[in-house]
């Protein structure tokens, strides 16, 4: 009996290792979770659509292979010849010739549908009509003359062409304005692009009064 007595407790401690198997650590039966993905990140339409302006900057335009830039009016006599007509004192506002503060109003001078704007012995071409294969300009690679289509435009300039205003009435002209920048920074000066029927007829250097 004595015997019986001083082996129960190792019957009992003995069973209880049996019935209950040693449960491995925590650390050793459970898998690292992976990683938690970063929430995608929808686009900015904004930020993309201002970091990718439809804006133009002066040195893309070329006007007979020459950046448009002030000359004297020698210089342009020599090259075009007396005007057809002059407007005297018209160019009241928006011109863009760098003169002094209290220089007068400045005239247009016109070679058929082409205009410049001169004042005392300075001239800068305003506008130039590409029908009649006397001018011909370039912006970046794209040619400005008369096989220019709307759609030539629209498929470089979409935002700019969607937004052209209707037909003007009387003549049926569509006008595309493409934006100047300066540094980085967008101005009021445009590059209008005149079109009727789909055809370009006119480039204009636009600067607003």
């Amino acid at each position: 009996m004595k015997i019986f007595v001083r082996i129960a407790p190792f019957l009992l401690s003995l069973a209880a290792c049996q019935s209950s198997p040693t449960t491995p650590a925590a650390s050793e039966v459970t898998a690292p979770a992976p990683p938690t993905p970063s929430p995608t990140q929808e686009p900015n339409v904004e930020a993309t659509a201002s970091s990718n302006p439809e804006r133009i900057q002066e040195g893309l335009v070329t006007v007979n292979g020459q950046q448009n830039k002030q000359l004297t009016v020698e210089e342009l006599e020599r090259q075009m010849g007396r005007p057809d007509q002059v407007e005297k004192g018209a160019v009241e506002c928006g011109g863009q010739l760098d003169l002094p503060m209290d220089a007068p109003a400045g005239d247009w001078w016109y070679y058929g549908n082409t205009m410049y704007e001169v004042n005392g012995n300075q001239a800068l071409l305003h506008s130039f009509s590409v029908t009649t294969g006397k001018f011909q300009g370039k912006l970046g690679q794209l040619t400005l003359d008369q096989n220019t289509t709307l759609e030539d435009v629209r498929r470089l300039y979409p935002v700019a062409t969607k937004q052209a205003e209707e037909p003007v009435p009387e003549s049926g002209e569509l006008i595309v304005n493409l934006p100047f920048e300066h540094n980085g920074e967008l101005t009021d000066a445009s590059l209008n692009l005149v079109f009727k029927n789909g055809q370009l007829q006119e480039v204009e250097f636009f600067f607003p009064c």
